[in-house]
């Protein structure tokens, strides 16, 4: 039987792999998603509705990276909490975030059937605006 570190663990490979395919391998397939905090206004999602609003989120960012720096692990509750922050870049400049994972597991711990992810709402809420204003600007061409 796998642990909730090691599904845990997966997880943060999975997304240090920046595809789509191997981060929604480590969920399970009724997994559930929360960003939060509920100020963001981010709604509940499903797999299908992740890979819809995550998906196309991943283009811009290059050499994305986490960093754990704690973890909480309840192998009897089949939760791991997990302190992180991220570095990427994108054509506007370096990207950083911080984030506590709240991970609920399958109950044989292989999969995340339920995902909480706090986010720093300031910092994504300004990067993820001014990505967005740069990326709908026209292009010049070039001669």
């Amino acid at each position: 039987m796998a642990s909730c570190l090691q599904t845990a663990q997966a997880l943060v490979s999975a997304y240090n792999s920046w595809t789509l395919e191997n981060i929604m391998d480590v969920r399970a397939s009724d997994c559930i998603n929360y960003i939060l905090p509920a100020s963001l206004g981010r709604k509940v999602m499903n797999n299908e509705e992740y890979v819809s609003f995550f998906g196309p989120r991943m283009a811009p960012f290059r050499n994305f990276n986490l960093k754990v720096h704690d973890t909480v692990v309840d192998e009897a509750a089949r939760k791991v909490v997990l302190h992180m922050t991220s570095a990427a870049s994108t054509d506007i400049g370096d990207y950083h975030n911080e984030y506590m994972l709240k991970l609920h597991m399958t109950e044989d711990r292989r999969k995340v059937d339920r995902f909480e992810e706090f986010v720093d709402s300031a910092y994504s809420a300004k990067y993820m605006a001014e990505l967005q204003q740069h990326q709908s600007e026209p292009r010049k061409a070039s001669m």
